[in-house]
């Protein structure tokens, strides 16, 4: 073999070679994301969300909190789920809820738990765009449901007024600040851990609206997710504000093959609700608005399986009156498809 020809051959799997590499990765991307999410069949999955309150805010500023009052929240969601063709997807949710809690009522600092299943969701979303070429992936779909009210919601019972309650033994010794009424120790310290935090489930039929966006270019990628809550009046007259949350940011997939995915994002979640009213009656302890910034793990195996772990710690949690507002949160889930 003559040098001018080595040299040439060289040269052409040079030109060659980051076009078959480029080629490689969007094919592989595109087993990550579109193979995943339009595969038709059978889902199961589980998602938990674990989140720790342990500080009080009064009116968006932090205050002392002497008697170590939190609360622990575990949220572990099954997941079932079932696509008849491949812009459909249908799916039921059903969240196992554990609440543990410290908080300060009329005889003292009272440790507690709740533990029930909570409020489950039936859900449909549906691809509204998908487009794929040489160098990208763009898929767009939206999602509705419902939240039915099958969570246990007795705590809610805590936020009714005495007329209301007259005296009843299953609420605990309560005093009125405002409109609404707070746990109290003898000393008169108020409690920032209401029953409205304690409640595993709503009462209510709530209507769930949503979207999710992802753009990729080569190995980098883009997402948001868009979710609204309308709630409506639930047990004990009681009816949580409207919420809405946006989470989502840019990532890079750190490994890519026809096997298999794991990529690396920062994730911004910001997430807002206003008081919560009761009879007709605002509260005025129940608005937050918060952002929450941290790192996200993705990893896919084939079209089968993904998985993500998430970590939130707060930037800004802007709350009305007393609460306790998120330490951080860690929320992670698995689907399997068949």
């Amino acid at each position: 073999m003559s040098i001018r020809l080595l040299v040439w051959l060289v040269a052409v799997a040079l030109m060659l070679s980051p076009v078959a590499s480029l080629a490689c990765d969007i094919c592989a991307i595109y087993t990550a994301t579109e193979l995943q999410e339009s595969r038709t069949g059978f889902q199961l999955g589980f998602a938990e969300q674990f989140s720790h309150f342990g500080t009080l805010q009064q009116g968006g500023h932090k205050v002392d909190n002497p008697n170590g009052e939190r609360v622990d929240s575990s949220i572990t969601q099954f997941l079932f789920g079932y696509r008849p063709q491949p812009r459909v997807n249908l799916q039921v949710n059903v969240p196992l809820v554990a609440r543990d809690y410290r908080r300060v009522e009329a005889k003292g600092v009272v440790d507690g738990n709740e533990v029930a299943v909570g409020d489950a969701s039936i859900s449909a979303s549906g691809l509204l765009y998908n487009h794929v070429d040489d160098q990208s992936v763009i898929r767009l779909s939206g999602l509705f449901g419902i939240k039915l009210p099958t969570g246990n919601s007795h705590r809610l019972k805590e936020e009714l007024t005495s007329n209301q309650t007259g005296d009843d033994p299953n609420i605990p010794p309560i005093f009125r600040t405002g409109r609404h009424w707070h746990p109290l120790h003898t000393t008169g310290v108020r409690s920032g851990v209401h029953g409205h935090d304690l409640a595993i489930g709503s009462g209510s039929a709530d209507v769930l609206f949503g979207g999710q966006l992802l753009t990729t270019y080569k190995r980098a990628f883009f997402t948001t997710a868009v979710q609204y809550s309308a709630r409506t009046e639930g047990a004990f007259g009681y009816q949580f504000a409207n919420e809405l949350s946006v989470t989502g940011g840019p990532g890079v997939y750190l490994l890519l093959s026809h096997a298999y995915s794991l990529a690396l994002q920062a994730v911004l979640t910001t997430e807002t609700k206003g008081n919560d009213t009761q009879g007709g009656v605002r509260s005025t302890d129940t608005a937050i608005t918060a952002l929450y910034a941290g790192p996200g793990v993705h990893f896919t195996w084939g079209s089968n399986l993904s998985t993500e772990l998430v970590a939130d710690i707060p930037a800004i949690q802007n709350n009305s009156d007393l609460q306790l507002v998120t330490d951080y949160r860690l929320r992670g889930g698995l689907v399997w498809r068949f």
